[in-house]
């Protein structure tokens, strides 16, 4: 019996000897002697993976100017008097685009998203028709942009036939993605 004990204590020993080598040789440690004689250094690799990160915003709604009789049936359209601003920061490149939340504006009459057409300040008079399946580009880069101010306006279509007086609202999205 006294055997068996002694030989369950030196196999335990040995357990806990092999797990404290196991421990030490995960752990980073040196030891040295004086530290001007011979300094003790140890290295830690640091890794990390950088996904593409990006953000969009928008200063705020934008009320549209109402209408005056020159401006139904014009085909110019009635154009926003100040642009809404996106800010766009990214650190790869991005691409913007435009598209209408739906078909049609709510209010009194089913007006089609196609009546709102967005421009850049840059290109006034370049309009581009909204639609709730095709993207219109706004902006583009190949770069990383630390914070870009794309300003855009709008420009709507009247009509004497359809347009009826009310409140028309119109969601416009703007998805921001990687080229």
């Amino acid at each position: 019996m006294k055997v068996t004990r002694i030989i369950a204590a030196a196999a335990m020993s040995a357990v806990l000897a092999g797990t404290a080598q196991a421990q030490a040789n995960n752990t980073a440690n040196c030891t040295g002697g004086t530290p001007s004689a011979s300094p003790c250094r140890v290295q830690n690799t640091v890794s990390a993976t950088i996904p593409w990160v990006a953000r969009m915003s928008i200063a705020s709604a934008t009320t549209l100017p109402s209408p005056l009789a020159e401006d139904f049936g014009n085909t110019a359209g009635k154009s926003t008097t100040a642009p809404t601003t996106l800010t766009v920061s990214a650190n790869a490149g991005v691409s913007v685009t435009a598209t209408a939340a739906s078909a049609t504006w709510t209010g009194p009459y089913a007006k089609p998203a196609s009546d709102l057409r967005i421009f850049l300040p840059s290109a006034p008079t370049s309009f581009l028709a909204l639609n709730n399946t095709t993207g219109q580009p706004v902006f583009s880069s190949t770069t990383p942009t630390a914070s870009t101010n794309v300003d855009i306006g709008y420009n709507v279509l009247y009509s004497w036939g359809t347009d009826i007086p009310g409140s028309y609202t119109l969601a416009v999205n703007y998805t921001l993605t990687s080229p």
